[in-house]
């Protein structure tokens, strides 16, 4: 397994709870770990600026989602794929999780993928202005989450 991140230099800051973003990291680099080949698997995670957005992509080589799925895998208690894998199964609940985080603050989370070629989870979150004051962005932020 090979683990693999890109960050552009400059990237904003982002007006969001860290534990939270965190656990939507964590989530997401789980999945693509758990399912990329034990021998072959790649995951990288790219982290740039995107208009007036910080955008997140954990990509992965593993067997990837179908298109009918796609829809389905951020309901709560959903999940898909083989059953007859030996890949542990979780409760269906994180993704559905995560996209809650990233929408309560401001964000966005989607998949693109394709079967057998891997999956990419991407998120963005709003950059903060800049002409916010450091005070008022530390009050938020002990309010945020």
């Amino acid at each position: 397994m090979t683990l693999a991140a890109s960050i552009a230099p400059d990237v904003p800051a982002v007006l969001a709870d860290r534990d939270r973003v965190m656990q939507v990291m964590l989530n997401l680099l789980s999945n693509a770990v758990k399912f990329c080949s034990e021998g072959s698997g790649q995951v990288e995670v790219r982290l740039t600026q995107e208009g007036g957005n910080v955008r997140v992509d954990v990509q992965d080589n593993g067997v990837g989602i179908s298109h009918e799925h796609q829809g389905v895998i951020f309901d709560k208690f959903r999940q898909v794929g083989d059953t007859l894998t030996d890949k542990p199964a979780g409760t269906g609940l994180g993704l559905a999780i995560c996209r809650q985080i990233i929408d309560h603050f401001g964000g966005r989370l989607w998949v693109e993928s394709e079967p057998g070629r891997g999956s990419i989870f991407t998120f963005t979150l709003p950059q903060i202005a800049a002409s916010v004051p450091a005070a008022r962005l530390a009050a938020s932020a002990g309010q945020a989450g």
